[in-house]
């Protein structure tokens, strides 16, 4: 908004001063708020530079081990209910058999004891005729059928399927196309040196690991200690083992690396101290740097 004298007010101070406008979001800023404003758009794409990194690394994990997939577990949660399902109707038709079978057979040893009881009688009074030995012939081989194959038991299966089947649904719908990056014009005057860029990226492979490290500590101390599960100590402060503890830190970086990180980092982003009590080594993100 330009005042009476024709300067135009700062859009943070809303002080008339000289100004120069933002070419992203066309807002006037003086000297002093421009470099501030500058600064957090730096701050925003380190967060996003943060966030791609963390995807990469999921995705990098999913590439690896295909297990890790979310919908995994959902399958192999249907598998372990299918199987259960299974267990219990098994050990119900068991049960129910067992206890059948128990009946039957206490069935089958009174009608043999019968049997024993008149060729014992036979035997001992040395009455034997034809016609006993025949029925008795007869009678075991009965027995016998009812022992190996009751004709009271069978197994039935029902049409309603126990387990629900599943199948994996691929579909075609455009919700899960992904955009192509819009390549800007410096994306398309830059491929004429993209061997310089290559020799370049080789020479600096050694740091890339420290700059990732950079990244990840200022999106973390900035905006996401209390948000992550990590407490703050005093003005600022955060354990370095606490850091070292986080998902996106553990086993991959190490305590020699964050000193590397602090005391090369150019705009000394970070401050380490050790706290007064335990004598651990704190780290913070500085306010202004």
């Amino acid at each position: 908004m330009a005042t009476s004298t024709g300067r135009i007010c700062c859009f943070t101070c809303n002080k008339a001063k000289a100004t120069s406008k933002c070419a992203g979001c066309l807002k006037d800023f003086c000297f002093t708020h421009l470099t501030d404003h500058r600064q957090e758009l730096a701050n925003q794409l380190d967060d996003i530079e943060v966030h791609r990194d963390l995807f990469r690394q999921a995705l990098n994990e999913q590439t690896t081990d295909p297990q890790t997939h979310p919908l995994i577990k959902k399958i192999d949660q249907w598998e372990q209910d299918s199987i259960n399902k299974i267990h219990e109707t098994v050990k119900e038709v068991r049960q129910v058999l067992f206890q059948h079978t128990l009946r039957h057979t206490n069935q089958l040893e009174e009608k043999l004891n019968l049997l024993t009881n008149q060729i014992r009688a036979c035997r001992e009074e040395d009455d034997i005729i034809e016609i006993d030995l025949s029925r008795w012939h007869n009678e075991l081989i009965q027995l016998n059928e009812q022992l190996i194959k009751p004709q009271n038991i069978i197994i039935q299966y029902n049409s309603t399927p126990l387990v629900n089947k599943i199948h994996v649904d691929i579909s075609s719908s455009k919700a899960h196309t992904i955009d192509e990056p819009i390549k800007s014009n410096e994306d398309r005057t830059t491929r004429s040196s993209l061997s310089y860029v290559d020799n370049k990226e080789t020479s600096t492979k050694a740091n890339g690991k420290i700059i990732q490290l950079s990244k990840a500590l200022s999106w973390l101390l900035r905006h996401a200690v209390i948000k992550e599960g990590l407490q703050f100590q005093y003005d600022g402060y955060v354990f370095v083992k606490d850091v070292l503890k986080h998902p996106t830190f553990v086993n991959k970086y190490t305590i020699e690396d964050i000193h590397q990180c602090v005391e090369t980092n150019e705009k000394k982003r970070f401050g380490l101290k050790n706290d007064r009590v335990t004598g651990q080594e704190m780290i913070r993100a500085q306010l202004k740097y």
